[in-house]
């Protein structure tokens, strides 16, 4: 999948947008923070789970919670990608005015729940995960290949801009973006683990 197609299906996944004059510059540090920050949130609400609660599903409609953290795999894996072509692109600093959405618009926009809209087939899980112990694992790993990676690009993530129906955001906003999907999807589970009929055990 090039880098135009994913931007565009994120998009229609999650509709909005936040405008500010002045973006805020996060600090590379404060990235690795919010990974880790929703990465450990995703964990704790899924790792004592049995595996009648992690297929338990609220209505026949609904994922349950080793589908979302399978959704949740299969967009960071798209991101990760989409970050590694960028990377090997030339850098655009000459389109850093252009970005008017702060991070915090950024974490806003994707952690909002108040709008529900579903995801593009591309985004589907496939129900491959039975109990929490695969589905966690497959998290923690690509989470920890994704840290590496970032880790070890030196480049400034702020030359690197990517092109939005809704605006230019740049390379760390896109980690943001992505960390804060995990986290959107962490409040979910709670949702589920508070439905009625939620399994006891």
């Amino acid at each position: 999948m090039n880098t135009k197609t994913l931007i565009s299906i994120m998009c229609l996944v999650f509709l909005g947008a936040f405008y500010s004059e002045n973006p805020v510059s996060t600090q590379k540090d404060d990235i690795f923070e919010y990974l880790e920050e929703t990465g450990e949130g995703l964990e704790e609400s899924v790792e004592s789970l049995s595996e009648a609660q992690m297929q338990f599903k609220a209505n026949p409609d609904s994922w349950s919670v080793a589908e979302i953290v399978e959704h949740i795999n299969i967009v960071e894996g798209a991101l990760k990608s989409m970050l590694e072509a960028k990377f090997a692109e030339d850098p655009t600093p000459e389109l850093r005015a252009e970005v008017k959405m702060t991070d915090e618009d950024i974490i806003a926009f994707i952690t909002d729940r108040s709008q529900k809209v579903k995801t593009q087939s591309q985004f589907e899980p496939s129900a491959k995960y039975k109990n929490a112990d695969e589905a966690l694992e497959a998290f923690k790993d690509q989470r920890e290949d994704i840290v590496d990676f970032l880790k070890d690009s030196d480049v400034d993530m702020r030359n690197y801009i990517n092109e939005f129906p809704f605006g230019k955001i740049d390379a760390c906003q896109t980690v943001l973006f992505m960390a804060g999907h995990t986290a959107r999807h962490t409040e979910q589970i709670k949702e589920i683990k508070a439905s009625a009929g939620f399994p006891e055990d």
